[in-house]
Formats: C-alpha cells, structure tokens, sequence
C-alpha cells in the first residue's frame, strides 16, 4: 500500500466508527484532542499524516489498533487481538505455547526448516478423539521449499483409522489457507470437540466426505449460518510427508 491509501483507509475508518459512535464531527474532533478543522482535513484527505498520539486515542475511544483502521494485515498484531478474549487458561496455554517456539528459534540457525507437529497421545480414531496432544519439531526444509510459506504445521498419525489413506506414524502437513472444493480438510466440529480429516466436496449442502470410507460422511448447509458455526475449518492437507 501507497503511504496514501493508508491514510485514506484511516480517515475513513476514523469517519466510520464516529458514526458507529453516534458522535457528531465536533464531538468526535474534542474526542481526540483537535480543532474540528483540523478533524476534517484529516478526514477529507488533505494531509497523509497520521498522528500516533491520535492513534491512541482512537484505541482508547473504539478498540481499533492501527493496522485495523489502515486496513492493513500483519499477522503478529492479529494473534494479539484475538488474544484478548481468550481465557485466563487459555492464555495461559498460548503463552506456554509461544514461550516453547521462541525457545527453539534462538537455538536454531535455521529455525524455518522445521514446523510444529501435533501428536495426539490418547485414543485418537474417527473424530480424532484423543485425551492431550504434544509438540514435536520435526526437519521439514524440502518441503518448506516446495510449499514455502503456505505450509503451516504437521499432525502425526497415531491409529490405523485411516488406512490406505494414512498409515500408522505417518505426518500430514496443513496448510491453513482456505479449503477449496476437493481438498482433505481438517474439520473440528464444535458440539463434540473432535476434529475430522473429511474430503470437502462443495455442494449444497457441502458433504464431509471419509477418505477411506471408516466413518460417517458430514452434510452442511452452506445456507444456515448455525449449522455453519458448528464447524471450524481449520486448513487442508498438503501431502503426506516421508519419512
């Protein structure tokens, strides 16, 4: 983005949440501390710059951190908001979480050629019911180069569920992009807390479909927002990685 479609995207987002707000131009102009002209050349586009003390303001009156209100995605500062609300445990558990990955990153001169694999250490079946889960490293630089950036983390394969498909001890890497029309999913459906590797046929209703034919097919309907919110399509199955 132009350092002018930044300011753009700011000032109309400033406009935006004054209305959301139900403040007028004046009481928004005395809210972060400027003239009600000044306000309005910041709005009307005639100056690019964005004041920092008028950042924060605009978090403390609305929520909206910078890159939102520039309309501009930068992944750290998004896990960040979407930390505020999570629990107290949950927290406490990503935190845990990011303290283990830093670790490994300081240690390693080539801290991209691994990912973070889940391994499922309970009854993992249909579904992916298992009990807890960990964390193993796992060297995965040809495929890094293959996939780049796209390739986002493994699950180990613990049962034999998923035969021919996927064989005891293999490792699948995900990639958390969006799931298209034939790709093996990753589904957690949320009223069970198990998550499901389902072939994803987009239809109406879209059907969840077994890879080797071990368990019940899943039918959704794209039209019902509910129904919808009971599944959280956590990314697709690159290939299956050789050991």
């Amino acid at each position: 983005m132009t350092k002018q479609e930044l300011a753009k995207n700011f000032s109309l987002n400033v406009e935006r949440e004054r209305m959301r707000l139900g403040f007028t131009q004046a009481e928004m102009a005395k809210k972060l501390e400027m003239s009600l002209s000044g306000y309005k050349k910041m709005i009307s586009g005639e100056t690019t710059r964005i004041d920092s003390y008028t950042v924060l303001l605009m978090y403390q009156l609305c929520g909206k951190w910078l890159f939102e209100l520039i309309e501009h995605p930068v992944q750290a500062a998004e896990t960040v908001f979407k930390m505020k609300y999570l629990t107290e445990s949950q927290l406490r558990f990503v935190s845990a979480v990011i303290d283990i990955e830093y670790e490994f990153l300081v240690q390693q001169d080539t801290p991209d050629d691994y990912i973070s694999v889940v391994v499922p250490t309970g009854n993992m079946q249909d579904g992916m019911i298992y009990d807890s889960a960990n964390i193993i490293k796992v060297n995965a630089a040809v495929y890094r180069k293959r996939f780049g950036s796209d390739l986002h983390f493994g699950i180990k394969i613990t049962s034999s569920h998923l035969h021919p498909a996927y064989n005891k001890g293999d490792i699948i890497l995900v990639s958390q992009n969006p799931i298209r029309d034939g790709d093996t999913g990753i589904f957690i459906n949320k009223d069970d807390g198990c998550a499901y590797i389902r072939k994803f046929h987009q239809a109406e209703p879209c059907v969840l479909e077994p890879i080797n034919g071990f368990g019940q097919p899943f039918f959704v309907n794209n039209s019902n927002p509910q129904e919808m919110k009971r599944w959280i399509k956590v990314g697709y199955v690159l290939c299956k990685m050789k050991q």
